[in-house]
């Protein structure tokens, strides 16, 4: 759930962080064996920075949703100036070497609104009665939903997504799981954009043991759902495929906060291909030069914008010609983005290893290397 600080802000901060630690940060503990790293320039000028750092949020549910906790001046919050002192204390700096004059420079690697790609959100009944369900965002501090339809810094087609399903709940009748009755129901919600077509993949988390508890209300819904897509995008004139990407059931019938459980016998597709599809960064789909595939079983940055402007600052600063590099428990992303851009430049790395505990990644993985 999007709790605390937006994952914007995260991104920023660990912008901030990666500019630290590939203009000047030495991996040796002492000043002795510190040595200077290659100057990767910040893709990301100060103009755009500043740019953005400007734009007002002008969200309607601000300081009613959990989710932001700031409407503008998003590189001077709390957490980005903690980290600031964080390097610069007299530890950190007797491991640098020659700062440069960006040392501190934090970067915002996306637009303000319309970056998040992929959502999670909580679902509780509509009414005592149960006639539909609502979606949203816990309160702070209770399981009180925060409706937030008409969320910014979601990609619109998630937004547009939860009014179909919204909809489609209240008409079929959907019930939503209550805490405090513990009756099998939608529980949560994941909502995640494929970037080149605009399409979402929606999992329905559903409060169950097995995919025969979620019947017969699961299937009803999922028709109700790929109905309503249709009759909207005739209204709309839109040529082409619908709105869903693929729809997947998750049972989770644990009593914990946690959305997903864990095993491959909780995941059920329903509709749809298995993978959704993104560009490697620095690459363009027309010259097929690599793509990524995830699945819902997967993790996924919910702003892959910013991401990818992350992972093309760290390939540039690992260097080629030969260079090896291993990416531990980060999915490939980053490794496969530094392979492909040193291949580019005509100067291949030596090799790249990479590791994730999920049991899922590797098929995606695999499929990932197949398309460069």
């Amino acid at each position: 759930m999007k709790f605390g600080i937006n994952k914007l802000t995260r991104l920023t901060l660990l912008s901030t962080i990666f500019t630290y630690s590939t203009h000047a940060y030495s991996s040796s503990s002492s000043r002795a064996s510190s040595f200077p790293v290659p100057e990767t320039p910040i893709a990301i000028s100060p103009r755009t920075t500043a740019e953005r750092d400007s734009t007002p949020l002008n969200c309607p549910h601000f300081q009613q949703c959990p989710g932001c906790i700031t409407p503008n001046a998003y590189t001077d919050i709390p957490i980005i100036n903690s980290a600031k002192l964080f390097f610069s204390s007299s530890s950190i700096q007797q491991k640098t070497t020659s700062p440069r004059d960006d040392f501190y420079q934090t970067v915002i690697p996306s637009s303000i609104d319309g970056w998040r790609t992929q959502a999670k959100l909580a679902v509780q009944p509509k009414s005592k009665w149960g006639a539909g369900c609502i979606f949203g965002l816990y309160e702070r501090r209770s399981h009180a939903i925060v409706e937030i339809p008409n969320c910014v810094v979601h990609h619109p087609n998630i937004n547009r997504a939860i009014e179909i399903l919204r909809k489609a709940t209240i008409n079929v009748k959907t019930p939503a799981w209550g805490e405090n009755t513990g009756f099998n129901g939608l529980r949560y919600v994941q909502l995640s954009v494929e970037r080149m077509t605009g399409r979402v993949s929606l999992t329905l988390v559903w409060h169950a043991n097995t995919l025969k508890q979620c019947q017969p209300h699961l299937s009803r819904l999922i028709k109700e759902c790929k109905k309503m897509d249709r009759d909207d995008k005739n209204s709309r004139d839109e040529r082409g495929p619908g709105l869903f990407h693929s729809i997947y059931c998750h049972t989770n019938d644990s009593l914990g906060n946690a959305i997903f459980a864990r095993g491959e016998k909780n995941w059920h597709p329903m509709d749809g291909p298995e993978f959704t599809r993104e560009s490697l960064p620095g690459t363009n789909v027309e010259d097929r030069e690599g793509l990524l595939y995830f699945t819902p079983m997967v993790f996924r940055q919910g702003n892959l914008d910013g991401f990818d402007e992350i992972a093309m600052h760290v390939a540039r600063s690992v260097g080629g010609g030969g260079k090896k590099v291993c990416e531990l428990y980060a999915g490939g992303l980053l490794g496969l983005t530094a392979l492909s851009y040193w291949q580019k430049q005509e100067e291949p790395l030596g090799w790249v290893r990479c590791s994730d505990e999920n049991p899922n990644n590797p098929r995606c993985f695999k499929k990932s290397v197949n398309s460069m």
